[in-house]
């Protein structure tokens, strides 16, 4: 089991959820198949991760050129960063 947080502004309460292990974009993919809900937050309209949201893997912000080979191991807790606006 992985866990994923997601930003308290999109949820409106509960901020942890359950997904499983495996290469970051396909434990988001799978998350937006059980939680359709936050699918157009998380992915574009070819099911891609989207490039202005942030993820960090066990607090270790994981760049975007390296998103499609990073794995997600079986305990990790995906932290997802929405953009922020602002001055």
């Amino acid at each position: 089991m992985v866990t994923i947080v997601l930003p308290t502004g999109w949820t409106g309460g509960r901020t942890e959820f359950e997904g499983t292990a495996g290469l970051l974009p396909e434990v988001i993919r799978r998350f937006a198949d059980s939680h359709p809900e936050y699918r157009r937050r998380l992915l574009g309209p070819e099911t891609e991760l989207l490039r202005y949201i942030n993820y960090c893997v066990d607090d270790d912000l994981v760049p975007r050129h390296a998103r499609s080979e990073t794995t997600v191991p079986a305990g990790s807790t995906v932290t997802v960063i929405a953009p922020m606006a602002g001055g």
